[in-house]
């Protein structure tokens, strides 16, 4: 089981009600509230927590920017990417690590050769 904890930043820290509320997708093992007024949610793996992050940056680009959804959305998606196991998960997944070949290959083959700038 994996746990993440949405530290309080905002006016009013995010808490389980705050899911019923703004009607937010439920982390997969759930929420829980503690008494420092810090958030953790509970999934069963990292790739739930980053299709969950997923979800919830969807969400944030339908949100008003006046909203106070809107930064509740952008801490916990800020908290999952953050989150020391999660970047591990995603430097070395396969996907992700394929990507950033094929990426930084055509950038090798996309930038300008200093023979194209000689006279």
């Amino acid at each position: 089981m994996l746990r993440i904890n949405i530290p309080p930043t905002g006016p009013a820290p995010l808490t389980s009600a705050d899911f019923d509320k703004y009607h937010l997708p439920m982390p997969s093992k759930g929420v829980n509230t503690k008494i420092n007024k810090e958030t953790t949610l509970f999934f069963d793996n990292e790739f739930e927590a980053v299709v969950y992050a997923d979800q919830l940056e969807e969400i944030v680009t339908t949100v008003s920017k006046s909203s106070p959804l809107k930064n509740i959305l952008r801490d916990m998606v800020t908290a999952i990417r953050n989150d020391d196991t999660i970047r591990n998960y995603l430097e070395y997944s396969s996907i992700y690590t394929w990507l950033k070949t094929r990426l930084r290959m055509l950038r090798i083959a996309i930038s300008p050769k200093p023979t194209f700038f000689k006279n």
